[in-house]
């Protein structure tokens, strides 16, 4: 049965706080990849913690573009629905209470009944705006607050009509952003007055259907994106956009599992990035060029972390939505077209965050998945100039270029070296391949030659990657437990395992597969032990690995997700498919405390659905999948490219068998599985077994 939109609660993963996290999630309404994003405010104390699941308190529906609490939001614009007049202008004077139980938190569907004014608001999404119901129930006239942390004016167009303009800066380059919105009543605009720094509208109705658009182009494009249907047929068409996506998924039969949570997380998918362009009046996309202040042609997307999402979620959306994919890759191309880098972290524009660049794993992916042949001349040299050319800023490009050119890693200079200089090694595996494919003989050989750059960092005498100085010399007083200064958000125990695009390299290094399957299995036997050294503090990541009962895998945050999947090219790799039902069955659950640690942008429940289909792609830029192990005993996946589905089918799939015994693609014996024979195979057929088959 395909996935029904109505069961999805888009609180879960909600309930997280600054000092730990449960999905660190907000419970979006929206359309799939919108430009706009519509939350419920229970509280503006915490920050970008502004909902929690558990207060019944309504401050009214936020208006956000925030893409983790981490990035924190901008644009962002409240409205709250009231009656009468209030006993001071704070946010803590207009909120009211609100009944949990009956609200619905729906992707494309929001509901709240505020018990102190009486008034029921609904809410359903367009991609550059929304539809919004206000029904007092018992006749009282509604009145509407306006707040928002930028500079905000309000002029009214006509007796239904306001124009709303707020101006900010971008976060990191202090660009001029300014969003126009447009709200259109069917109800007259009795008065509108300014209290402070927010603005108040008194209606002539109990009752109101609002028309809302953003643009950040002009107050123009904002009209022409508003609402051109009435709420219920805007509900529809928000409907019909999930399902288009969420449909190319079919559990035809569910075994002993549940699939609350699978059906929640192929929502989470379609999220980010969020659409950055608009639509002009001849049909052409536009976007406004934050590097520039002028409006450009083409598409544009934002929100997305790329050292997130490069592992999980785009290689899941080249299978079940290739057309996306390309426009996503055109929207990344328009990036470096502005601004003459490839994107890192974009939050409306580059935030410079996070290790390496790897944009260049999801167009090495796309590469060999030829995803979009037409683009990859051009996507290649925005790789090529994005890692050879350093900014003044510091912000875009790789970080350190000039001493990674010439001691071939970063040193201790720099923070999170060895991260650094393991991403950087796999973007010369991603440049080295899509030049091969383009016949570029020459440039392939340089770049492969520096994907093999994460050999400089390795300590045989420790069995770490570990950082080095300028000289040479690693650094003093090692501790595989320590975390940060040279890891990103890991310790050495996961860095050291992050050579995605040379597995048998790096075990090579490890002394072979037997010294490779013991560093594995002390990894998961250890005990979840950590050092604040680096950090100086306990960051949340370290508190969610210390409290779960895995180890050290750390499968909260993405240096581990290809962990369990390692096992494939050890002496035990039958203990992929048992971890990996493990995870399923420990760290993830139905409910407001959902994740085992931040959701990102997709790419945990990415992780997770790839878990459900049994198969993973260790390996993005690789066209190739390692087996893992279903979840379900029937489920199909469209392929759009091939336009056919794929039947997953598990035999003997009982809750207590751990291992699978036999994989066949169309009656074919696999151990691993290819791209394209998998989008030609109609069936995957996995026979499940008490007890593994090696020994």
């Amino acid at each position: 049965m395909k996935p029904i939109l109505e069961t999805i609660d888009t609180r879960f993963g909600t309930a997280s706080k600054h000092a730990f996290s449960r999905g660190n999630t907000l419970p979006y309404t929206g359309v799939p990849f919108g430009m706009n994003y519509f939350v419920p405010q229970t509280s503006d104390q915490e920050g970008a913690w502004f909902f929690d699941p558990h207060l019944p308190i309504f401050q009214g529906i936020r208006l956000t573009h925030q893409p983790s609490p981490w990035i924190g939001d901008y644009s962002w614009l409240l409205l709250t629905p009231v009656t009468g007049q209030l006993g001071g202008d704070s946010l803590f004077h207009r909120q009211s209470s609100y009944d949990i139980e009956k609200a619905s938190f729906q992707p494309h569907y929001l509901k709240i009944f505020s018990l102190r004014y009486q008034i029921e608001t609904q809410l359903t999404p367009t991609c550059y705006g929304a539809s919004v119901r206000l029904e007092q129930k018992q006749g009282k006239a509604l009145s509407l607050y306006l707040h928002a942390a930028d500079e905000l004016t309000v002029e009214q167009v006509d007796k239904q009509t306001l124009a709303l303009r707020q101006e900010g800066k971008t976060e990191t380059n202090k660009k001029a952003l300014i969003m126009f919105t447009t709200l259109r009543m069917n109800a007259d605009i009795l008065s509108i007055t300014q209290e402070g720094v927010d603005w108040r509208m008194d209606l002539a109705n109990s009752q109101v259907e609002i028309q809302l658009a953003t643009s950040f182009i002009s107050p123009s494009q904002a009209l022409l994106n508003l609402p051109q249907k009435d709420f219920d047929s805007c509900k529809a068409s928000a409907k019909a956009d999930w399902e288009n996506l969420l449909h190319r998924f079919d559990v035809m039969e569910t075994g002993e599992a549940d699939r609350t949570f699978f059906d929640h997380c192929l929502y989470r998918l379609f999220l980010f990035p969020q659409t950055f362009y608009e639509v002009d009046e001849s049909g052409q996309a536009i976007h406004m060029d934050l590097a520039s202040g002028t409006v450009k042609p083409g598409v544009l997307f934002s929100n997305n972390g790329f050292w997130d999402t490069f592992r999980t979620t785009f290689p899941l959306f080249a299978l079940v939505i290739p057309d996306h994919y390309r426009l996503f890759l055109e929207g990344f191309l328009n990036s470096y077209r502005d601004t003459g880098f490839l994107p890192k972290w974009l939050a409306p524009d580059e935030r410079g965050m996070m290790p390496g660049t790897l944009l260049d794993g999801i167009i090495a992916d796309s590469a060999c998945k030829e995803m979009a042949p037409d683009l990859e001349e051009e996507l290649l040299q925005a790789m090529l100039e994005t890692a050879s050319k350093s900014d003044p800023l510091g912000i875009n490009g790789r970080h350190g270029l000039a001493q990674y050119q010439e001691l071939g890693y970063l040193s201790t200079d720099l923070h999170e070296s060895v991260s650094h200089t393991l991403d950087y090694a796999y973007s010369d595996f991603c440049i080295a391949n899509c030049a091969k494919k383009l016949g570029q003989l020459e440039l392939a050989k340089t770049y492969e030659k520096q994907a093999q750059n994460y050999r400089n960092l390795f300590d045989a005498d420790t069995g770490y990657m570990r950082a080095r100085d300028s000289q040479g010399n690693f650094r003093p007083d090692f501790s595989p437990y320590s975390w940060g200064c040279d890891y990103a958000e890991c310790s050495a125990i996961q860095a050291t395992l992050g050579v995605l695009h040379d597995i048998s390299g790096l075990r090579q290094l490890m002394g072979g597969k037997k010294d490779f399957s013991r560093y594995l299995l002390k990894a998961c036997q250890d005990a979840p032990l950590f050092e604040t050294t680096g950090y100086g503090y306990e960051i949340h990541e370290m508190s969610e690995m210390a409290t779960a009962p895995f180890g050290q895998l750390a499968i909260s945050n993405q240096p581990s997700f290809h962990i369990p999947y390692l096992f494939r090219y050890s002496d035990s790799p039958d203990y992929t498919s048992l971890l990996i039902k493990t995870l399923r069955q420990k760290a993830f659950h139905p409910s407001w405390e959902a994740y085992p640690g931040d959701e990102d942008n997709g790419s945990l429940s990415a992780w997770y659905i790839w878990s459900v289909l049994g198969f993973y792609p260790t390996c993005p830029g690789k066209a190739s999948y390692d087996l893992g192990i279903p979840l379900f005993n029937h489920l199909r996946i469209y392929l759009a490219k091939e336009n056919k589905w794929l039947d997953i089918i598990a035999e003997q799939n009982y809750s207590h068998f751990n291992f699978v015994k036999d994989c066949q693609l169309d009656n074919t014996q696999v151990s691993h599985i290819q791209h394209q024979d998998l989008l030609k195979a109609t069936k995957l057929i996995f026979t499940l077994s008490w007890l593994p088959s090696h020994s």
